[in-house]
């Protein structure tokens, strides 16, 4: 038997209902995953602001661990500066003990110096002195030159002059003898 539809648009009707289902199932469908990207964005933001915020306090603190270290740092500094210098000063450092322990070994005993003048790249010394006697001074000449049974630092020596010269001390007069002597030695003790 034939059939008759007596309601034709009920099925355009059913259908168009179907699609209004549908079409809201996947809108509701689209919020919610917009709602729920929105809130997943938004716990990472916090978590990212609370992040930021411990890193923020960790730079404030190390900042200021910095600044209390940086006199350290500044005393450690000049500190090795300072140890250059006194190394570049032990480096040149020139040793006079040979020539000062020579003079006092190799005078004679009544001999004092009154002056001494040298310098570290130059051979020669020159002291001034005196003495009650004047043979005292050639034999200081003669104690203090190196010779094959006699160590000495000196080379050679010269007296460039002598003078007598008188004290008075109360009722009493002495003579003393006043010298200037020039002394050659090697230079090279002075830097071992």
């Amino acid at each position: 038997m034939p059939s008759i539809n007596l309601a034709p648009g009920t099925q355009y009707i059913i259908a168009a209902r179907k699609r209004r289902v549908r079409l809201y199932g996947i809108a509701v469908l689209v919020v919610f995953l917009f709602a729920a990207s929105w809130a997943a964005l938004f716990a990472y933001h916090q978590a990212l602001s609370v992040n930021n915020k411990e890193i923020e306090t960790k730079i404030k603190t190390a900042n200021a661990q910095i600044e209390t270290l940086r006199s350290d740092a500044v005393r450690v500094s000049l500190f090795e500066k300072r140890l250059g210098e006194v190394s570049k000063l032990l480096e040149t450092h020139v040793h006079w003990n040979a020539v000062f322990t020579d003079l006092e070994r190799l005078l004679p005993p009544d001999t004092q110096l009154t002056s001494f003048e040298a310098a570290s790249d130059s051979p020669t010394i020159t002291v001034q002195g005196f003495t009650s006697q004047v043979d005292q001074v050639s034999l200081a000449i003669a104690s203090l030159t190196a010779s094959d049974n006699h160590p000495s630092v000196f080379r050679s020596g010269s007296i460039k002059n002598i003078q007598r010269k008188e004290e008075k001390n109360e009722d009493q007069v002495s003579v003393v003898y006043g010298f200037t002597m020039t002394l050659t030695f090697d230079t090279n003790i002075l830097w071992q």
